[in-house]
């Protein structure tokens, strides 16, 4: 018994192997023209094609400004609500006007370098005006940061406990309550 099993599991593992190895030896390697659409090694793409990268962009600079616009109005929603909640006193007006007009003065986005443009850079120049583009806007956030901490030494401690509650809330929402993580 054991020897036919052994000769019958034996004859299946040689049929498989074969089976395999033919299978494998007839995949052909695709060639340049045979890329997949989707996203290759590392994640990396292929370059689009002009008409590809014209589509992608028809509509966008439209889009972006209403984009804008809703943040905007949202943000100013915000900043009604918690200078409502917060009770300011006349004392407080001058370092409220400060920190709401650092808070209303949008994040500068990063302008995209044209494909043409990024095709002549080197990978270290590429990640050089990329640690540019961080550090402005590094810069950009640390502003926004000390006027908080400019504004929130102003309030009382009732209201600190309100400023915080009412951050904290936007915060776990998301940025000013976008979405389930901070996005830029």
């Amino acid at each position: 018994m054991t020897s036919i099993f052994r000769l019958v599991f034996s004859s299946v593992l040689v049929i498989g192997s074969l089976l395999s190895s033919v299978s494998f030896a007839q995949t052909a390697v695709p060639g340049p023209q045979a890329m997949p659409a989707g996203p290759g090694p590392m994640g990396m793409r292929p370059p689009m094609g002009e008409t590809e990268r014209m589509h992608g962009m028809m509509g966008q600079p439209k889009m972006q400004e209403q984009r804008d616009n809703m943040r905007a109005a949202r943000h100013q929603k915000h900043l009604d609500e918690m200078k409502v909640y917060l009770q300011l006193q006349a004392s407080q007006e001058a370092a409220w006007q400060n920190f709401a007009g650092v808070m209303k003065t949008p994040i500068k986005r990063p302008t995209a370098l044209a494909p043409s443009e990024l095709e002549k850079l080197t990978t270290p120049e590429r990640i050089d005006k990329m640690m540019a583009q961080k550090t402005e806007r590094d810069a950009e956030i640390a502003k926004r940061m000390n006027a908080s901490k400019t504004f929130y030494a102003t309030l009382s401690p009732t209201q600190q406990k309100v400023f915080d509650t009412h951050t904290q809330k936007l915060f776990a929402k998301g940025h000013m309550g976008q979405h389930g993580r901070m996005h830029p």
